[in-house]
């Protein structure tokens, strides 16, 4: 049998009760350090984060084709009237489909876009704006791009027109209604 002298077993007890500590201290340091990174990474306040900056955010559905566009429009996006900042929607083929946004020309809109048009017509379909000087317009608009309804309000009061393009398509006959009276005109649409 091994003898151990009592000497050799306190040598032994005092060397393992260094390396207990030793290993709680460690212990206790790695847990700190887990708590400091996940601070790190959440941020004191928690997953909320207070702010976020970005030039654009797409939302793409499960087919990698973008949904939602936030922010400006791509540098040479040129076809609108005025740049835009806002939220773009689009439908499952990519096509725009309507927004709310400013404009760089002071103006704030809402639209909703058609699907297809024929080439050269104007997909919006119902719109909402106000201009930079704070005078308003709603519009309404038929499948040739054709206004049916437009209410228009500014500093002068405001008027509602209904329109309706002629059989042949080369009119338009409005009658606009306003406190002062109403009245009716015919327009020609250059077709």
């Amino acid at each position: 049998m091994n003898s151990v002298t009592s000497e050799a077993l306190e040598v032994r007890l005092v060397r393992l009760e260094r390396s207990l500590r030793r290993a709680r201290w460690g212990l206790f340091g790695l847990l700190l350090l887990v708590v400091a990174m996940f601070l790190a990474w959440y941020g004191v306040g928690g997953i909320v984060q207070r702010e976020i900056r970005v030039h654009r955010i797409y939302a793409v559905d499960d087919s990698g084709t973008v949904r939602v566009r936030i922010g400006q429009d791509p540098a040479g996006a040129d076809h609108r009237m005025s740049p835009v900042s806002g939220v773009v929607l689009y439908d499952g083929t990519g096509l725009e489909r309507g927004g709310m946004a400013t404009m760089a020309n002071g103006r704030v809109a809402l639209g909703l876009d058609a699907p297809t048009t024929p080439k050269g017509t104007a997909r919006d379909r119902v719109g909402l704006m106000v201009d930079g000087k704070g005078n308003t317009m709603f519009m309404l608009l038929d499948a040739r791009a054709m206004p049916v309804v437009m209410a228009q309000g500014g500093d002068k009061g405001g008027n509602l027109q209904v329109s309706e393009l002629s059989p042949d398509g080369k009119q338009l006959q409005v009658r606009t209604l306003a406190v002062g009276g109403d009245k009716q005109s015919t327009e020609d649409t250059g077709n």
